[in-house]
């Protein structure tokens, strides 16, 4: 390819995501196209969609069409969840070229590579594989434009959640071989990064029908040179059972925040919507990972609002998560998503009560999340960051347990690991300051 073309990529939804469009991103580069901002005049506009809910369909399609509008004569080219789920309501916007899904995502790069420079043909171009028939995509992304570097280990879920239209978009699980996870590690840290977050969609799954799991990996890292700190997606309560927390106090690469994906905080609930833990057992973990694993905080996802869900129910589930005193917290209004279960249950809610109990159970996540905040300050515990970016005068970066930290300091601190103090948390903004010691 004798002209160089500019390209951009768009991402939606989740972690994954991320990684894959780094790696079709670095492929790209390698067939001479310049990575350049969505906003620019490209030659290739990929948008990488989501489907998990409504709203992220309407994001995909909102994205898909602003690229068409930034360049009528640019090759537009879609993959992910949303166009694998709806590939001929994609086909219909006007302007896209090449319509891809979930599986062999690095096709977009062949693809992009022969279509730059043509005239733009009449119809799209559809080509979305059966995930449920896929093996593990090979891909890497080696250099990563973050101070943290992603590395996906796993692809799709055999869980059967009511509400979840994800399992249709990326079929079962599968995991990548741990010595291509080992190799890949490798080349991250030989490129400077120090930290690496583990991901797939349903992380905890690693390994299923394999000899290996997500412990055993984790184990092997240990040993990798260079690599200081290891993050992982969103778990499910379930796989940490004692004995794997037993397990994961030994190691010192993974860092003590865990992501774990509650969704309620109320049994009857989880029942209905196919969760296999309860709230007896989702307590019981974290407070067996409080006892073994030092300083270690959480984040969680919860979703309200499911159909069937009642007054008393959400009052019982802001009383549980209260409880918790979890770090971080996603929250989301549940979103009808077709052909599930859930769609089909008589008991919708009025989007009206969506709302007011989606402020409520954020305004429980505020006061957990300075609660949780406070106990670091009051005890003045030392906690080690890695600092990423700089603003007007403050280092912004990350503690080992995920408390986002600015600390006032002239030197250059990007991609150091500083151990520094918590003094003040502002609810504001969310920040909290610190010093270096």
């Amino acid at each position: 390819m004798g002209k160089r073309y500019k390209a951009s990529i768009y991402t939606l939804g989740c972690r994954v995501n991320l990684y894959e469009s780094e790696a079709i991103a670095d492929k790209l580069s390698e067939h001479g196209f310049d990575i350049v901002d969505f906003s620019e005049k490209c030659d290739v506009y990929i948008i990488n969609t989501c489907t998990v809910t409504a709203e992220s369909d309407r994001k995909s399609r909102q994205l898909i069409r602003r690229a068409v509008k930034n360049n009528p004569d640019a090759k537009i080219l879609v993959c992910g969840c949303h166009s694998q789920i709806f590939p001929k309501e994609t086909a219909e916007i006007s302007g896209v070229d090449y319509i891809g899904g979930t599986t062999d995502k690095l096709k977009i790069v062949e693809r992009a590579v022969a279509l730059v420079g043509k005239e733009k043909g009449q119809c799209s171009e559809i080509n979305v594989g059966n995930p449920f028939n896929a093996d593990f995509e090979t891909m890497e992304a080696t250099i990563q434009d973050r101070t943290r570097a992603f590395l996906k280990i796993e692809d799709g879920c055999n869980n059967k959640c009511s509400y979840c239209i994800i399992p249709k978009a990326r079929g079962n699980v599968r995991s990548k071989p741990i010595d291509e996870v080992l190799n890949e590690v490798k080349s991250i840290v030989a490129n400077g990064y120090r930290e690496i977050v583990l991901v797939g969609i349903e992380t905890a799954a690693y390994g299923e029908g394999n000899d290996y799991s997500l412990i055993d990996l984790l184990e092997s890292l240990e040993t990798v040179d260079g690599l200081e700190r290891i993050r992982l997606g969103s778990l499910e309560p379930a796989y940490l059972k004692k004995n794997i927390i037993d397990r994961l106090a030994l190691l010192k690469k993974p860092m003590p925040h865990y992501h774990l994906s509650l969704q309620s905080g109320m049994d009857r609930t989880l029942n209905a919507m196919r969760r296999r833990y309860n709230t007896k057992m989702v307590a019981e973990c974290v407070g067996y990972m409080r006892e073994k694993i030092p300083n270690v905080t959480f984040g969680s996802d919860f979703i309200v609002g499911f159909p069937g869900e009642t007054e008393e129910d959400h009052q019982k589930t802001l009383e549980f998560v209260d409880s918790l005193e979890i770090l971080n917290s996603h929250i989301f209004s549940y979103s009808i998503r077709p052909d599930t279960e859930a769609a089909k249950m008589k008991e919708q809610l009025d989007n009206g009560v969506k709302l007011r109990r989606h402020k409520e159970l954020q305004g429980i996540a505020d006061s957990m999340k300075k609660r949780c905040i406070e106990k670091f300050i009051e005890k003045e515990t030392k906690l080690e960051v890695l600092f990423e970016t700089e603003k007007d005068g403050y280092w912004h970066g990350h503690t080992s347990n995920f408390i986002y930290v600015k600390v006032r300091n002239d030197a250059d601190l990007g991609g150091k690991l500083k151990s520094v103090v918590l003094k003040k948390y502002n609810e504001k903004d969310g920040m909290t300051e610190g010093e270096l010691k």
